[in-house]
This record gives C-alpha cells, sequence and structure tokens, in this order.
C-alpha cells in the first residue's frame, strides 16, 4: 500500500486594506481578475461557502488534487485585515512543489493588487496591450522601512539611482499613486510594484513584463537587497 504523503504547513497570506469591510468583501468577491491575475484561474469556482461581509470558504481546482481554501476579514481601527489561507498541500512532489511557489507568489501578488485597487482605483496590471499574455516575472519581500521612504527610493531618480546599479536602466517612470504604487515603462517592458504597509516596514510586490531570458530572475532579488541595504 502506497504511504499516505504528508502534508506541509498552510500558505497564510495576509494584507490590511484602509477601507469598510464591504468595500473589500465586494471586491474580493467581485474581482477575481485582480486577485487570480497571477494564478490559473480567471472566476470563482461556482460552489463557495459565504459569510457576508468577513468570510468565504471554498475546493480550489487549480491544484494537482483540490485544496481547502478560506479568506476572512478582520475589522481594525481605519480599515481591515484580509487573511488568505490556503491548506492541503503534499510534500515530496515535484508537482506540489511547483504548486507551493507559484500559489505562494500569486497569492501575494494578488492580494497587494486587490488592496490597492479598493483603497485607490488603480489597476497595477500590464498596461501596455501588446504585453498582455507574454512573460513575466514576480517578486515579492518586505523591506525594513515605512511606505513612503520605500516609494521615494523607487519613484525619485536621484534616490534610485543611489542604490539600483542599473535595475531600472532603458526604463521611463509612467505612473505614480504617493506610497503606492510605482510603474516604469520601456518598449516590450514595464515594471510595476505595488506597496502595502505592514507591521515590520513595507511588502513590496514587483511584476516585470515583457520578460525575454533569465535576466528578471537575477536582477530584482539583488535590487532589493540593496533595497533594503539602503534603507536601514
Amino acid at each position: 500500500m502506497e504511504a499516505q504523503r504528508q502534508k506541509v504547513q498552510a500558505l497564510i497570506v495576509q494584507t490590511f486594506i484602509a477601507a469598510a469591510a464591504d468595500a473589500v468583501w465586494a471586491a474580493l468577491v467581485e474581482r477575481p481578475d485582480l486577485l487570480f491575475d497571477a494564478l490559473p484561474a480567471s472566476r470563482w469556482p461556482v460552489e463557495t461557502s459565504d459569510q457576508p461581509p468577513f468570510h468565504r470558504s471554498l475546493t480550489w481546482p487549480h491544484t494537482p488534487e483540490p485544496t481547502p481554501l478560506s479568506f476572512t476579514i478582520h475589522e481594525l481601527m481605519g480599515g481591515v485585515r484580509l487573511d488568505l489561507r490556503h491548506e492541503g498541500w503534499h510534500e515530496d512532489d515535484p508537482a506540489w512543489e511547483a504548486a507551493i511557489h507559484g500559489h505562494f507568489s500569486g497569492w501575494l501578488h494578488g492580494l497587494a493588487l486587490l488592496g490597492l485597487w479598493v483603497e485607490t482605483g488603480a489597476d497595477a496590471r500590464v498596461s501596455d496591450p501588446a504585453l498582455q499574455g507574454r512573460e513575466r516575472y514576480l517578486i515579492s519581500g518586505e523591506v525594513p522601512a515605512p511606505a513612503d521612504a520605500v516609494f521615494r527610493s523607487l519613484s525619485d531618480p536621484d534616490v534610485v539611482v543611489r542604490w539600483s546599479e542599473g535595475a531600472f536602466d532603458g526604463l521611463t517612470m509612467a505612473e505614480q499613486v504617493e506610497d503606492k504604487l510605482v510603474r516604469w515603462s520601456a518598449p516590450g517592458r514595464e515594471v510595476a510594484a505595488v506597496l502595502r504597509a505592514t507591521p515590520r516596514g513595507t511588502h513590496v510586490a514587483l511584476a516585470e513584463y515583457g520578460v525575454e531570458d533569465r535576466s528578471a530572475s537575477a536582477r530584482w532579488p539583488q535590487a532589493f537587497d540593496r533595497l533594503s541595504r539602503f534603507l536601514l
């Protein structure tokens, strides 16, 4: 008899959104295009268990086997904390390992996009129609500094050159939303960074669109490290 596969701890992702619970619930339900932007889905499964405006649970079909997924909204002073809990992951299986990494990155990205949209109405997804459907690179990380300092380090050209070591060469500033979004663009390439305040600093969810080689996977982890050291 085949031994039962062990399961890893749940993926737990949290984000603070400066909006009322009803507004966050409406976005959660009505904008899966934002939440699932980096995941293999475009809409919610037909069957969900809802307790509006605070809880949604369902079986997620886009893993090697269906997995339990839930979202819970906690009211806090000045907004809400949206908690995502994704369980049922197996260990020691390449297909599951790939799914874990892909979903963790995808949920971080999707919650950042959703929070930004609720707070500002800004859509951080790729804006150039020519780049839609092209390869992209995603990276998320927490920078130990407040959002205003991180925003200035990403948006002020005089500050960017002090730490970036050419990561933004060839890109032109295309969009800014104060302390929350910075977008750069160039022909055939676009980079967007969403900033979300956390208790320990700022979560930065960055996406490069129009990726054609492995340079992005070398460029952005090093840039994150340099930015964190620059702001310490």
